[in-house]
């Protein structure tokens, strides 16, 4: 059983001893202040999941493992920070090639985000995540693992049924939307 009142104490002194550090590790790799505040939250949110192991460790192994956890996250944020942009470059060369299409074809033919998120909506959330490491940013099932912490197989499952879900709630149909999705499993 946790001693919640303990963990916060182990915490606060963690946060006090390291935010410092973790910050500037995660903006180091991130040049974005945002981006590394986000990942330090990332990483004490992390720490805690992980106390009763960090506890055991010397203050050496503690303050490598902490910079490592924080390097990790750093790193994540950044390749989804690249996936992104390489998103938005293909999203705008064929939106500009599509320009001259009838605004309503334009409409038809793209899912709209808002429409993207409710149909996500419908899904567990590990699979929802999951969907969106493969389909969105273009992570293999190793990747998804790490950052889930399971196995590559659950990761594999997870992904076939939330493309299964997706497909039968778009009644089947294969529109160039979602031709993406077979290729990915």
């Amino acid at each position: 059983m946790k001693n919640t009142s303990t963990d916060y104490k182990k915490m606060e002194e963690l946060y006090e001893l390291y935010e410092q550090k973790v910050y500037y590790v995660a903006y180091s790799i991130l040049n974005n202040v945002q981006q590394a505040e986000d990942a330090v939250q990332e990483t004490f949110i992390t720490l805690y999941q992980h106390l009763e192991k960090i506890r055991n460790l010397s203050n050496q192994e503690l303050k490598h493992y902490i910079l490592k956890v924080t390097k990790n996250k750093a790193i994540d944020s950044y390749r989804r920070n690249k996936r992104h942009v390489t998103f938005l470059e293909a999203y705008q060369k064929e939106a500009s090639e599509i320009a001259d299409e009838s605004m309503d074809e334009w409409e038809q033919y793209k899912m709209s985000e808002v429409q993207m998120d409710t149909l996500l909506a419908t899904l567990k959330e590990s699979y929802k995540q999951v969907f969106k490491y493969k389909v969105f940013y273009e992570l293999n099932y190793q990747e998804i693992s790490k950052l889930m912490g399971i196995t590559e197989v659950n990761a594999r499952k997870q992904f076939e049924r939330a493309r299964k879900r997706v497909f039968n709630i778009l009644g089947g149909q294969q529109n160039d939307a979602f031709k993406e999705l077979k290729k990915n499993g």
